[in-house]
Formats: C-alpha cells, sequence, structure tokens
C-alpha cells in the first residue's frame, strides 16, 4: 500500500468539490464537478464519487470527511430540497460503502465551513461568532466559546427557513442566490445567475433595484441576528462574496446603525471553500483519532518510533 490520504467531499447543490490531502491535512489534490439537480440524487451523488475516486487514482484511502446541504442523519438527509431525492441518501452509509472506508464523518456544509474558519480562520479567537454563507441558499452557523452550534436537531442556524414576513414566505426564497435568480427571472424573464444579476446592475434599472431590495432585507435579518447573538465577529463565505464590493458596505451600515455593539464584518479566510476545508478536517480528525487509539492499544509501537537522531 502507498502513502495513506484522506478524502474531503462537499455535496452542494449546483457543484461537488472533492479534495485529497495527506494525515496532517496538507492537499495533494482536489477537482470540482457541477451538478444537474434535474438528474436528481443518485446520479448526482454517483457524479460526486466518480469525481473522487479519479482523484485518488488507487491511493490508500483511510478515512473520508463529507459535508452537505441539508442536515445529514442516520435516516437521511433533512431539509435539502436543492436535488430532489437528496433527502433520502443516508450520507454516512453510502460513503462507507462506495469506498470500503469505515472511518467516515459527514456535517453541514455551513457548520463544517464555520468549524474552518474557527479552528484556523477568520473566526479564531472569536469566542461568540458568526459564520454567514452566502450561496446558492442561506444559512448562518453560531459559533460559541470556539465550537459550532449545532442545535437540539441539528438544524441550528438554518435561517433560510425564517419567515421573511408574518404572512410571506421564508427568508431564503428572498435573500439567496437562488432567490435572487428567481426574482430576476420574473423581472426580465431571462434565467440569470445571481453572479449575472450583478454584473448587469448598471445597465439595467429593474436588476439594480432588485439588489438594493435583497441587499436591505439581508441586511435587515444579519442586524436582528446580530443583536441577539452579540458576536465579536461575522465571517461570509460563499459564491455571492464575489460581489463583495456590492454588499460589504450597506451590510456593514446596516450593522452600526441597528446593534447596540457592532460586530467586525469581514470576509472569511476560506471565502469560497470553507466546506471542503471543513470536510477535510474531519476526515483529518477522524484518521487521528483511529491512530491515537491503536497507539493506546499497542504501546511498544510509541517506544520503538525513532527519535529525531534517527535512534
Amino acid at each position: 500500500m502507498g502513502t495513506p490520504v484522506v478524502l474531503g467531499l462537499d455535496f452542494g447543490g449546483t457543484k461537488i468539490a472533492a479534495a485529497v490531502a495527506d494525515p496532517s491535512g496538507k492537499r495533494l489534490g482536489e477537482t470540482t464537478v457541477t451538478t444537474d439537480p434535474g438528474r436528481g440524487a443518485r446520479w448526482n451523488f454517483d457524479l460526486g464519487l466518480d469525481a473522487a475516486r479519479a482523484l485518488l487514482d488507487g491511493s490508500d484511502l483511510r478515512a473520508v470527511g463529507a459535508c452537505t446541504f441539508g442536515i445529514p442523519a442516520s435516516h437521511g438527509v433533512g431539509l435539502a430540497p436543492a436535488i430532489d431525492g437528496w433527502e433520502e441518501l443516508v450520507l454516512g452509509r453510502e460513503l462507507e460503502d462506495a469506498f470500503d472506508c469505515r472511518l467516515v464523518q459527514v456535517a453541514t456544509d455551513v457548520k463544517a465551513a464555520a468549524a474552518a474558519e474557527a479552528r484556523a480562520g477568520a473566526l479564531a479567537g472569536h469566542d461568540q461568532a458568526i459564520y454567514l454563507n452566502l450561496g446558492t441558499g442561506l444559512a448562518v452557523a453560531l459559533v460559541f466559546d470556539g465550537k459550532v452550534v449545532a442545535g437540539a436537531n441539528g438544524a441550528a442556524g438554518e435561517i433560510g427557513y425564517g419567515l421573511q414576513r408574518a404572512e410571506d414566505v421564508v427568508l431564503e426564497e428572498a435573500a439567496s442566490g437562488m432567490g435572487l435568480s428567481a426574482a430576476a427571472l420574473r423581472i426580465t424573464g431571462e434565467e440569470l445567475s445571481a453572479a449575472d444579476v450583478f454584473a448587469r446592475e448598471a445597465e439595467d434599472p429593474r436588476l439594480a433595484a432588485l439588489i438594493e431590495t435583497f441587499v436591505a432585507e439581508l441586511g435587515f435579518h444579519l442586524v436582528n441576528l446580530a443583536v441577539a447573538v452579540d458576536p465579536s465577529r461575522i465571517a461570509v463565505g460563499g459564491g455571492l462574496v464575489r460581489s463583495w464590493d456590492r454588499l460589504e458596505e450597506p451590510l456593514r451600515k446596516a450593522l452600526e446603525a441597528g446593534v447596540p455593539f457592532p460586530p467586525e464584518l469581514v470576509i472569511g479566510a476560506f471565502p469560497f471553500d470553507a466546506a471542503l476545508v471543513g470536510a477535510l478536517e474531519l476526515a483529518v480528525d477522524a484518521f487521528g483519532k483511529e491512530a491515537r487509539q491503536v497507539e493506546s492499544v499497542n504501546p511498544q509501537t510509541v517506544a520503538r518510533r525513532p527519535g529525531r537522531n534517527g535512534s
């Protein structure tokens, strides 16, 4: 067998990212494939597996860390409507079988991303903090005492399911990349990505007004969340961070105007792949824990280990 490696997988609604690393977490290779939600869960899951296998290329896989949109559990993935049938996947067991690997850890993507930022990123050293994910969907993760809050059902921070107004739709339909695209379609009759909407703002007053509404809505809910949590810092990640020059000022002004003790607002240290960083950390931690258990059962292994001088 060759040098042991670990695998990280980030299953998203629009893309799947995979990375292979050595047991210390140093990346050896990575790849990204685009999902096709219309083909359903099994096709997209297999797409990610095939991409990962090509990356592994026969390496000695020891542990897998995976994160996904939705809430992975023993019976499936909750709150995962982005790809039809995804909620029926028992992700951990599927990955164990696919890679013949018993060291598999799974987590929600935004929580894995927040854990990565809290461990060695923009939220390191901030005991009360918020990670805000602005991507296809909308969610946050709360970091208290350096740890990500899971909640009773693993759904803490799923603010996309909050009401926009008492009589209206859930917030994610208004303040996410998916919501922005849907609103642009209603206004223009064109299928535009969130990036397209931001790019065409200057030339189309309708899109400019749409973005004003989008940012104001997002700022309103971010202020209320910050008032409730009293964080020292908010770190932002996700695909919409590519339009940070348009988002930063109004969000910062909203926080400064509405929060008694305004938190810092920063881009995350891993703005576009924090979830993948978090997935790799899950795998590295699982491998390390297993190695420590083996050493504790076989202490002679430690005794025989060479010192720095090779003795």
